[in-house]
C-alpha cells in the first residue's frame, strides 16, 4: 500500500510506488486512480508533487490523464516501452512473475545475440575485434565467477557495438541493467568458466572469418544452455527454442 514520503526527491519517489503498484497489478487495467487529493494526503505530499509524477508515468505509457475523467492505468504491454524491463522483473503481474520475466528476458538476449552476432561478422572493423579479443584474454586469467560474468556481459556490449547498429545499442543498455540488477539470479544459469572462455575464442574465430551464420550459431547455442538451466532450476516452465 502507499506509504508517506519524505521530502527529498518526492516526485521520484511517487513514481516509484505508484508504478510497482501498477505493475504488480494493484492498479488494474482502465482502473482510475483515487483522486488527486486522496493521493496526496495518502503519499504525504504536495499536489504539484504529486502531477509532477503523474506527468512522469504518463511519458512511461502507464497511465493517461483527461480532463473531467482523472487518470486511468493504461494496458502497458501495449503503450509502454523496453525500459520496464527492469522493474518488470521485480514482481509480476496478470499472472506473471519476476521468473516469467527473467526467461523472458533470456529468450531476447538468445535472439537478439545471435542477430547481433550475424551483423557484427559482416561489420565489425579490427579495432573492434581487437577489444574483442583483450576481453577474451581478460577472461582467460584467473577471475572470479563475479568478475567472469561481467567479462561476458561486457563482451557481449562490444559485440553488440561491432553490429553497427544504434537501436540495437540502446536496447542492450535496458537489457544490462535487467541483468546487472538481478545478477545473483544470472550466476546460477551462468556456464562454467571453461565453457565461457571458449566461447568467446569461438565467436572471435567467426568474426574473423567473417562467417555470421557460424557467429550466430554459436551465440545461440550457448545463451540457449542458459534458457535450460533455468527449466532445470524452475522445472515445468520451459519455451519452445
Amino acid at each position: 500500500m502507499l506509504k508517506p514520503i519524505g521530502k527529498q526527491r518526492v516526485a521520484e519517489e511517487i513514481v516509484q510506488q505508484l508504478r510497482s503498484l501498477i505493475l504488480r497489478g494493484h492498479y488494474a487495467t482502465g482502473e482510475k486512480l483515487p483522486p488527486e487529493r486522496k493521493l496526496a494526503e495518502d503519499l504525504g505530499v504536495n499536489r504539484a508533487s504529486l502531477r509532477e509524477a503523474i506527468k512522469a508515468l504518463e511519458q512511461m505509457g502507464l497511465v493517461k490523464t483527461r480532463q473531467g475523467d482523472g487518470t486511468r492505468v493504461l494496458d502497458f504491454m501495449q503503450t509502454a516501452g523496453v525500459e520496464l524491463v527492469s522493474h518488470l522483473v521485480a514482481g509480476g503481474t496478470d499472472g506473471t512473475t519476476g521468473i516469467d520475466v527473467l526467461e523472458d528476458v533470456l529468450e531476447f538476449r538468445r535472439i537478439f545475440a545471435r542477430d547481433i552476432a550475424q551483423l557484427a561478422a559482416d561489420r565489425a572493423t579490427p579495432e573492434q575485434l581487437a577489444k574483442l579479443e583483450d576481453l577474451a584474454k581478460r577472461a582467460e586469467a584467473d577471475q572470479s565467477p563475479d568478475e567472469l560474468l561481467k567479462l561476458d556481459y561486457e563482451f557481449y556490449l562490444e559485440l553488440t557495438r561491432a553490429a553497427h547498429n544504434r537501436v540495437f545499442t540502446l536496447l542492450i543498455n535496458t537489457i544490462r541493467a535487467a541483468v546487472q540488477s538481478h545478477a545473483a539470479f544470472f550466476a546460477q544459469v551462468s556456464p562454467p568458466a571453461g565453457v565461457i572462455r571458449k566461447h568467446h575464442r569461438d565467436v572471435i574465430a567467426a568474426l574473423r572469418a567473417r562467417k555470421p551464420d557460424e557467429a550466430a550459431r554459436v551465440v545461440n547455442e550457448y545463451l540457449l544452455k542458459a534458457q535450460e538451466m533455468v527449466t532445470a532450476l524452475f522445472p515445468g516452465r520451459a519455451k519452445s527454442s
